[in-house]
């Protein structure tokens, strides 16, 4: 079943209809975000990834121009943590949503309009420090077992695989990712994110699986990689032909 996610960003920057004004640096931003459902799936799963996607993808943008002028970190290795823990606190207001049915599989659209200020960033910044904190609290089974909580919170659990993976654990992450992939099955994010473990593992078969799903789902990076990528690790890339 062919089924993907639409990212489509409409954007403008705006300080009071107009542009940024001296000293207020707060970018308005209009996006969607969406995700697809087969029968049986959860519909509060489908809204929440949605809603979050469009929300990651407001702060994407945001912190290109604000970390421009220095007014945010360059973040390298914690960018998607901390972009997707400050995407989950941003302001918002829903603009329209719908449903688009194909066969058995029903896609939920979101459109947002988010305020975002670089004090957001921060916030998730003091999170992140907070959260990782409290993860080393925990016992070797806790954190060998990676449990995955019932609350659906997509921002947060994607940020803490996104953590591991800055801490190299790429064993357990793996674990962590195939708990977060049973919850949230057609989130093209898990897939980009166990791309990369397997790469770190020097596993391209599966990588190679991975990135196909990935791009099946919409995601422009997985396809572009693997139209890119001939061999890696003695693999021979080809297994998925992208049009």
């Amino acid at each position: 079943m062919h089924s993907f996610i639409t990212i489509t960003l409409m954007f403008f920057i705006s300080i009071s209809g107009a542009a940024l004004a001296a000293g207020d640096d707060i970018i308005e931003i209009e996006s969607e975000g969406s995700y697809t459902m087969e029968a049986n799936s959860s519909v509060d799963i489908a809204k929440a990834v949605a809603f979050f996607t469009a929300q990651r993808n407001a702060v994407n943008l945001a912190g290109r121009y604000f970390s421009s002028q220095s007014l945010i970190e360059a973040y390298t290795l914690e960018k998607d943590e901390i972009y997707s823990l400050t995407a989950r606190n941003i302001q918002t207001q829903l603009l329209g949503e719908d449903w688009v049915t194909n066969g058995e599989a029903s896609t939920y659209r979101v459109r947002i309009r988010a305020r975002i200020e670089p004090s957001d960033f921060v916030k998730a910044e003091m999170e992140a420090i907070k959260q990782e904190k409290q993860e080393k609290k925990e016992s070797y089974r806790e954190e060998m077992e990676q449990p995955v909580s019932a609350e659906i919170d997509p921002g947060k659990e994607i940020a803490v695989a996104y953590r591991m993976l800055r801490e190299n654990k790429w064993r357990i992450t793996m674990i962590y990712l195939d708990h977060l992939e049973k919850k949230y099955p057609n989130w093209d994010r898990i897939y980009m994110a166990k791309a990369i473990t397997h790469y770190n593992l020097r596993e391209p078969v599966f990588m190679e699986k991975d990135l196909s799903e990935a791009c099946r789902l919409g995601n422009n990076t997985a396809c572009s990689d693997l139209r890119a990528i001939k061999t890696l690790h003695g693999h021979d890339f080809g297994l998925s032909i992208i049009d």
